[in-house]
């Protein structure tokens, strides 16, 4: 079971209510009586992912975000280590692959979305200089888990790990061939990826499409059959989807449909 942060003074239990009744979340993560509003809710949809089993396996979660999976990892799945990677500065500044015409546009979108300017004092109750939920998460829950900054198309300063896993990453990646090459020389046992708003539509003879969605931070909608070849052809062996399912998009208000692929090493 996770320990909670303790002692906490009455400082420390202001400011964490206040990061998560007024801060911007991506996942929403449940702590005492507190409820963040994330974008997504996974309480209920979890276990559909069927992600099988960690114990005592060492895990690498790329595009960890505010660390939700990793965080699950660690808890539920009994993972013995779990570094989570991700990208983002937690400065405002964009933190994923965008073409140069719509830099201005994800530019003013991430400002918005960093609420350390707004909570700065919060967050420096708790020891913390930046945004960053992983750290956050970390600290509140006594979490033994890791984040370090990286990008998924250079991983060749980590180290290797028994599992891969990538959530709702590679259809905002320009090059998810590589995306997925880099997850490979990773990987010792197995590799999990998580890919939403996937291609489907009238694709009756399931082909290996990759549609290009024209969407300023989002470039591919990829079918099942594409990312299977692509997984197959890097090296992976026994892919297979494990899990399909629908999350409701609580900022927008639509349904999102997601399958979750499994490949051996």
């Amino acid at each position: 079971m996770i320990k909670y942060m303790k002692p906490m003074n009455n400082n420390e239990i202001s400011a964490v209510e206040k990061i998560f009744t007024k801060g911007n979340w991506y996942h929403t993560f449940e702590f005492n009586e507190l409820r963040s509003h994330g974008t997504f809710d996974y309480s209920e949809k979890i276990e559909n992912l069927k992600i099988p089993n960690l114990s005592g396996m060492s895990v690498l979660d790329v595009g960890c975000s505010d660390g939700y999976f990793s965080y699950y990892f660690k808890d539920k799945l009994k993972a013995k280590k779990v570094l989570g990677i991700d990208y983002n500065q937690y400065d405002g500044s964009v933190n994923f692959d965008v073409l140069n015409n719509f830099m201005e546009e994800q530019s003013n979108k991430h400002r918005s979305h960093n609420d350390y300017s707004v909570l700065k004092e919060a967050y420096s109750v708790l020891g913390l200089n930046d945004s960053n939920k992983f750290n956050f998460i970390k600290k509140i829950f006594n979490l033994d888990i890791e984040f370090k900054k990286a990008s998924i198309y250079n991983l060749e300063d980590l180290d290797n790990f028994d599992v891969t896993f990538c959530g709702s990453l590679l259809e905002h990646l320009r090059d998810p061939l590589t995306a997925i090459e880099q997850l490979y020389f990773k990987t010792k046992e197995f590799c999990i990826i998580d890919v939403s708003n996937p291609f489907n539509r009238l694709n009756i003879l399931q082909l290996p499409i990759l549609k290009y969605s024209g969407a300023s931070g989002h470039f591919y909608r990829l079918s099942e059959n594409a990312t299977k070849l692509m997984m197959e052809k890097i090296g992976f062996k026994n892919v297979q989807i494990i899990s399909k399912y629908k999350i409701k998009n609580l900022k927008h208000g639509n349904m999102q449909k997601h399958f979750v692929i499994y490949g051996e090493k």
